[in-house]
């Protein structure tokens, strides 16, 4: 079940890679070091002002989507969001507004206000996707997914490529694809709500769950890309530019795949929690545990063994040579964080715990906050990324220590174990190639270390690798 759902997943993700991989490869090509700074700042201050306004309703929508079991409930459900989401959009457009007006530099505030053309359509667009997986219509997702991410990132590097728009351009882009979206998905939902209405005795559960998640969320943005505020403080817009194309190669990329695992496994683990009870919940979460690492262990890997060869690929000239130096760390706290947000809080969103969550990621928050302070001027653009790595490991302990008293998720150590393997095999395999540079290096690598991965992981059975091969292999053979 697990992996015919990654498979019907995999366009969504493959999609965002591309998007993600091409995004960087574009932007710090067509746009300046401090024009990609600003981009970055402006998609952080909207990325944390979403987060607080909005992003209580979108996880609200999805956790009570499987509690609506008839048409009515559903219909009421869904009229009940949709104006908590026009509320909770007006009020994030009300703060950017506020955030612009704040905001000195020219530059900057005209990517502020593209980015409150996304905020306006993507509340609608998210809530939709939600309830989508929520209710595991994995085509429909999958489908909107890839219109999102490919058309997103086509009209945003045209416009950065045509016009003046400089670091607005990827915003305008997403707005546009967005505008679609929102029109499609908002006249279902409007279809499915037929006879519904706004229910405020469904206010208060969903404001009970929903914004502690939300400021858990705003906490791990602060954690993610909040300390791009403080290089700009105290090393200034070009500096954030080199940092966000090291960020956006390696975290992004080992975000997606941690977001496709848990597309997969989440819903899951919610039905598995709702239908059977918490125990239920650990054989379901010890396979969603194999298979994330199982796919994003490899990825960190190699992403810090071609991070030389890679950044000469992806990354403009002017600022490839310090990206390359924190594509290893990024990779390895994009893996940890993939952990704290899709694996170790799947125990206080079960549990409906959310507050506590949140109240825990302030430890790790404040501390990359004095960390940065500490670092930044003391050794530079390094200072960030050591911070990063430390306080992302410090939220992981805490949530799985914390979080095991209230749900029993699995920790499948020998599972783990074998990958370090399967991984190990392949960093030997991949150090042991020639440095020749630039695209034939990094298709070398990729090709071997990939390679070498596979094959080790089948031998070694890593996360049941060689066991859902066999059954693949078994139902193809039936169907023949």
């Amino acid at each position: 079940m697990m992996w015919r759902r990654l498979l019907g997943y995999f366009p969504a993700s493959l999609a965002g890679g591309l998007a993600s991989f091409g995004a960087v490869y574009a932007l710090t090509r067509l746009l300046s070091p401090a024009e990609y700074g600003f981009y970055a700042l402006a998609l952080t201050a909207m990325g944390i002002v979403y987060t607080i306004t909005v992003t209580w309703a979108e996880a609200a929508a999805y956790r009570f989507s499987g509690t609506a079991r008839d048409d009515a409930a559903r219909a009421d459900h869904v009229r009940t969001t949709l104006g908590l989401l026009g509320a909770s959009a007006a009020l994030g457009i009300g703060l950017m507004v506020c955030v612009i007006l704040l905001t000195p530099d020219p530059v900057l505030r005209l990517a502020l206000v593209a980015a409150i053309c996304t905020m306006a359509l993507a509340p609608l667009v998210n809530a939709a996707q939600e309830m989508n997986r929520a209710q595991q219509h994995v085509s429909r997702y999958s489908t909107l997914r890839v219109i999102q991410d490919i058309g997103a990132f086509a009209i945003g590097a045209t416009l950065a490529w045509q016009t003046g728009l400089g670091p607005a351009a990827p915003f305008v882009g997403l707005a546009c694809v967005l505008a679609l979206l929102a029109a499609i998905e908002g006249s279902r939902l409007w279809r499915e709500s037929h006879g519904g209405r706004f229910d405020r005795a469904r206010i208060r559960p969903y404001l009970a769950y929903g914004v502690p998640v939300a400021l858990a969320l705003a906490l791990n943005i602060a954690l993610d890309a909040g300390d791009r505020i403080l290089i700009a403080l105290f090393l200034g817009p070009e500096a954030v530019g080199v940092y966000a194309a090291g960020y956006g190669v390696a975290d992004k990329t080992i975000g997606l795949l941690c977001i496709w695992a848990a597309a997969a496994g989440g819903p899951l683990m919610m039905a598995a929690w709702e239908r059977e009870g918490p125990e239920a919940v650990r054989a379901v979460s010890a396979q969603v545990a194999r298979t994330l690492m199982l796919i994003a262990a490899p990825a960190a890997t190699g992403l810090a063994l071609v991070a030389e060869p890679l950044s000469e690929v992806m990354i403009g000239e002017d600022m490839r040579a310090q990206a390359a130096q924190i594509i290893p760390w990024i990779a390895l706290s994009g893996l940890i964080n993939g952990f704290v947000l899709h694996y170790v809080s799947e125990a206080f969103q079960l549990s409906r715990r959310t507050g506590l969550r949140a109240a825990l990621m302030v430890v790790p928050a404040v501390a990359n906050v004095a960390l940065n302070c500490l670092l930044l001027p003391w050794i530079g653009l390094m200072g960030a990324v050591y911070a990063t790595v430390a306080c992302y490991a410090l939220a992981l302990v805490l949530l799985a220590t914390v979080g095991r008293r209230h749900a029993p998720l699995a920790w499948p150590w020998l599972d783990f174990l074998r990958i370090a393997g399967a991984c190990s095999a392949m960093a030997i395999a991949v150090r042991l190639m020639p440095a020749i540079g630039g695209l034939p290096e990094l298709l070398m690598k990729a090709c071997v270390g990939a390679g070498v991965y596979v094959l080790a992981a089948l031998a070694f059975d890593a996360g049941g690798a060689r066991h859902a091969t066999q059954q693949l292999i078994q139902r193809r053979a039936q169907r023949v």
